[in-house]
This record gives C-alpha cells, sequence and structure tokens, in this order.
C-alpha cells in the first residue's frame, strides 16, 4: 500500500479503502494499480480521492470494462462518479447510459 500513499493520499485514505475492499491488498503495483490509476488521472481527469470514494474500481478490467465504459460516457459528455460507471452491471449500465439494456439479453428459443 506504500504506492497509494507514495501518489499522494493519507494514510487514513488508505486504511478506509482498505477496510471497504480488501483484495485491494493483494494487486500488483505494476500490472493493475499503476495503470489503473494513471488512466483515471490523466485520462479520466478524476480526482485522486474518486479511489478512496469507490476502491473497488481497481478491480475491474482496464480494456474490458473501465476503458468501453469511459468511452462511452466521454462520447456522450456524462460525468459520474466512479460508483454510478461501475457498480451497475452491464444490461443496467446500457439501460441507464445508452437506452438500449432489453438488446443486451439473449433471445427466447
Amino acid at each position: 500500500m506504500n504506492y497509494l500513499l507514495e501518489v499522494g493520499l493519507s494514510k487514513k485514505d488508505v486504511r478506509s479503502m482498505i477496510f471497504r475492499f480488501s483484495p485491494l491488498l493483494g494487486y500488483s503495483v505494476e500490472l493493475v494499480m499503476k495503470p489503473k490509476l494513471e488512466f483515471l488521472l490523466r485520462t479520466m481527469k478524476k480526482p485522486l480521492k474518486a479511489v478512496v470514494e469507490y476502491p473497488r474500481y481497481f478491480s475491474y478490467s482496464l480494456e474490458g470494462k473501465i476503458k468501453p465504459r469511459f468511452w462511452v460516457l466521454q462520447h456522450r459528455n456524462i460525468d459520474c462518479s466512479l460508483t454510478d460507471m461501475f457498480a451497475k452491471n452491464d444490461e443496467l449500465f446500457a439501460e441507464e447510459y445508452l437506452g438500449i439494456g432489453g438488446l443486451l439479453e439473449k433471445p427466447l428459443r
């Protein structure tokens, strides 16, 4: 968790993140945390505190979920919290932000 302290979070923030999402302790800094945090700060332009509020952000695939959802929201000029962006399953996300929730269901045979 030294990495989170090095990037500017307080010990209190890091403790809060671990308390709310303990799997954070097992994530690789180089493979998981650093690339996702850099994308959050540089591309998404979110504040560092956003990961304190939603530490589960680190659990999502950068290529499979974070980037695609960000690009959808950016294209639609929607700015929302990480919780709003990722706490919904794919169907609810599509329904709320694309208006196509039912289209993601498997057809009945």
